[in-house]
């Protein structure tokens, strides 16, 4: 007999990350060239960078970078789970 998972209020969120999105969709998510102040280095390993490049090379409008699509990336990232930092913080 198969058991059935719970997922509780997260079956909603989960279906959210499996939809797919489209090109438009991820070039406006993503893709945007940045406005960056004070910039300060990060490192990653030289096959993601180069990764990164190809893609942003390919989808990027004229003056997007590397730097610029991960400032995008992090930052949606961390808005998005900015509620679950502030509850673990408290934890």
């Amino acid at each position: 007999m198969e058991q059935k998972k719970k997922t509780g209020g997260n079956q909603t969120a989960q279906r959210q990350r499996k939809r797919r999105i489209t090109l438009d969709e991820y070039k406006e998510r993503y893709l945007q060239v940045p406005r960056i102040t004070n910039r300060k280095p990060v490192f990653i390993s030289e096959e993601l960078r180069n990764r990164l490049d190809r893609l942003v090379r390919y989808h990027g409008e004229r003056g997007m970078s590397a730097s610029g699509f991960v400032e995008n990336l992090l930052r949606l990232h961390l808005d998005t789970l900015e509620r679950n930092f502030e509850a673990w913080r408290k934890l």
